[in-house]
């Protein structure tokens, strides 16, 4: 996929804008921007989607909804265009890895979230939260955006990423056993 240079600027800056002044979710911010800057081509309303995954996932404090937005967006690029093809093994049977269309598919999902969680600390948000205050602490109120940019800058690098070098990617820990 190719992005201009416009548009990843545009991407970056719409992020923090529709946290600071738009008053949108982490993953509402991210999915936006990347639809907004046109990267992303869906209709603006699609935005409503990723609104329960703020908060790291209703409020509930997991995953930052920023890398929510992100994963949403590469999986409007790469995701599995139609779910019924290419099933997972059964449960129990031993399958080549390589054959899993798991295998390469996810590889650039799993670095995504990798590379954003070592560039932040960390990408869960009752760890961002406490570290930084309670929910509407100034301290944690000016964290996220930083978050939301980083979350939308990492996924710009994966989105533009050829198959080819997505192959080459090794997988970061993950419950499948990948490597």
């Amino acid at each position: 996929m190719h992005i201009t240079a416009e548009q990843k600027e545009i991407a970056i800056k719409m992020a923090r804008e529709n946290q600071m002044e738009n008053g949108m979710s982490c993953s509402e911010s991210v999915f936006n921007a990347l639809i907004r800057s046109g990267i992303i081509d869906l209709p603006e309303e699609y935005t409503k989607i990723a609104t329960g995954l703020s908060g790291g996932v209703a409020a509930s404090g997991n995953t930052c909804g920023a890398v929510y937005g992100g994963l949403m967006a590469l999986g409007w690029v790469y995701g599995r265009k139609n779910p019924f093809a290419n099933p997972q093994p059964a449960p129990g049977k031993a399958a080549d890895a390589t054959k899993d269309y798991r295998f390469n598919m996810l590889r650039r999902f799993n670095c995504y979230v990798h590379e954003t969680e070592r560039k932040v600390g960390t990408i869960n948000c009752w760890d961002v939260l406490h570290s930084n205050g309670e929910y509407f602490d100034e301290k944690r109120v000016m964290k996220c955006p930083d978050i939301i940019v980083t979350a939308v800058e990492t996924v710009l690098k994966y989105l533009e990423m050829s198959d080819e070098e997505n192959k080459k990617l090794a997988f970061g820990y993950n419950i499948l056993g990948f490597k």
